[in-house]
């Protein structure tokens, strides 16, 4: 039964009050918060038959337990003065409830009451907050004092776009703000973005009305790229320097061998950006480690005695590993020296044999013995180094002369040099070594192995190894008594 009322309510496609068949029963209840809206009314539903009661009825409660969707409109009119609610602008997640009250007094012949509740999110402003209803910020500061700094929130659909239009236009103006006032001069980068969108469709296409977001930010604390704090297509770096030395001994104090310094860099390329990894690595992030390298360990010399490069192209995930080799600031040419000296003696007896009943009977007469020293060395060097040539081409047969005395602070051992005359004994022409007591040298051998160390194209290292063996014999003038002694190094090196 149609009544004429100033007062209407209408949700969606269905008014209630005014001239239709539901009327209004008292008073309604708004409820309104900061993000909340909440209608609460009672409606009177009046047929002339209880088959009319039941249709009225079932429609009634149809329309009231749909929600809104975009574009939809929640009025309150006041004969003729309404506040208008528009879904996905000015109110957002619209729906309602239908409970039947169960009054006594309405629930009378062809009549039932019916209690309505209409609720909603209300959006941000969208001139004063762009959207942005809710924020959280977190800081998270580690032992090193980096900070990490993780922001929650929520953006609403306003009249100037969807919820995710405002995002993306206006958050990123928003979290700069905030990190200049966590930490003023910083540099932060964005490692983690997440975002949730509502069910809320347009006409054509989704239109959220209601977004939820994360996100993450680090405080950066070493280049990205070359002098570049941040760079726009390197994302979530980490770098580790490992220094490794060894002290394994040599035959010298103080000598310093080469030095190997592991870098590990890994990182993800912002697909936003460019997705050419290996450009990313060859033009930005190997040029920053080789600098780093040089700045942190100031080598003499260096080379990159291994590289290794891992792409993950499912990800976009890259993980590069070089391996420096260098000689230390302040280290000497030599980097690795052994040395030994060998004895070795041989004896020679004569057995005259005995014919008598015991076969094993025999005269033994000692013959001669040669007693030989065996010098050995090996010794790598940065840079060049010839090997030694110590008996022909007018060298001293004595090896205390003959050893090399450009490499510094390298003295000989303790031995007497043994000369050479002009005349032989039997009064041939050739010259003749002296008679006198002492070590001659007899063989000597010297290798040099030149190696350059590093990856071609870069600085190397020229690395040369001489491997030197050198044998001496010791004896005697006839009726001389002279004593062999035991070997003695001067400064370590023969």
């Amino acid at each position: 039964m149609a009544i004429t009322n100033p007062f209407s309510i209408t949700y969606g496609d269905r008014q209630v009050g005014g001239s239709t068949d539901y009327q209004l029963l008292g008073p309604y209840v708004i409820e309104k918060s900061y993000d909340q809206i909440r209608l609460v009314f009672d409606v009177v539903v009046v047929g002339t038959t209880y088959a009319d009661l039941q249709d009225l009825a079932d429609n009634l409660e149809s329309d009231f337990r749909k929600r809104l969707t975009a574009g939809d409109e929640l009025r309150i009119d006041l004969d003729g003065s309404a506040w208008v609610y528009t879904v996905g602008e000015t109110i957002l997640k619209c729906t309602s409830s239908v409970a039947k009250s169960g009054s006594s007094e309405t629930d009378r012949g062809y009549s039932r009451a019916y209690t309505i509740t209409i609720q909603g999110e209300l959006p941000a402003d969208a001139t004063a907050d762009g959207g942005l209803r809710e924020l959280e910020v977190n800081v998270d500061v580690s032992s090193s004092r980096q900070k990490t700094v993780t922001m929650r929130g929520v953006y609403t659909a306003t009249t100037q776009g969807t919820a995710l239009e405002r995002y993306q236009a206006d958050f990123d103006a928003k979290a700069a703000d905030y990190l200049t006032l966590i930490k003023t001069g910083a540099t932060f980068e964005l490692v983690a973005e997440s975002y949730n969108l509502d069910r809320e469709q347009g006409s054509q296409e989704p239109e959220p009305h209601v977004l939820s977001f994360t996100r993450q930010y680090t405080e950066l604390l070493f280049n990205q790229a070359l002098g570049i704090r941040d760079d726009v297509q390197i994302r979530d770096h980490r770098v580790t320097f490992t220094d490794l030395n060894s002290y394994p001994g040599d035959a010298i104090e103080g000598t310093y061998r080469l030095h190997r310094i592991i870098c590990s860099f890994d990182c993800s390329v912002d697909i936003d950006e460019t997705t050419n990894a290996q450009a990313v690595f060859l033009d930005k992030i190997r040029p920053n480690i080789i600098q780093t390298f040089q700045e942190a360990f100031d080598p003499q010399v260096f080379g990159i005695e291994d590289q290794r490069v891992t792409y993950d192209e499912t990800t976009k995930r890259m993980s590069a590993v070089m391996q420096f080799l260098h000689q230390p600031a302040g280290a000497g040419e030599i980097v690795e020296i052994n040395e030994s000296v060998t004895y070795r003696e041989n004896r020679t007896i004569d057995y005259t044999p005995v014919h008598d009943s015991d076969e094993l009977a025999f005269y033994a007469d000692t013959g001669w013995t040669q007693l030989e020293r065996i010098w050995t060395r090996t010794l790598v060097k940065v840079g060049e180094e010839a090997p030694q040539a110590r008996i022909s081409s007018g060298g001293s047969t004595s090896r205390t002369a003959s050893f090399s005395n450009r490499l510094a602070g390298i003295a000989a051992p303790d031995a007497r040099p043994v000369q050479v005359s002009s005349g032989s004994a039997g009064g041939g022409g050739g010259a003749m070594l002296s008679t006198m007591d002492g070590w001659t040298m007899i063989s000597n051998t010297s290798q040099m192995t030149p190696s350059y160390v590093g990856l071609p194209g870069d600085q190397q290292i020229q690395i040369t190894t001489i491997s030197d063996t050198i044998v001496e014999r010791f004896h005697r003038s006839p009726g001389g008594g002279g004593d062999p002694g035991f070997p003695r190094w001067r400064g370590g090196t023969p």
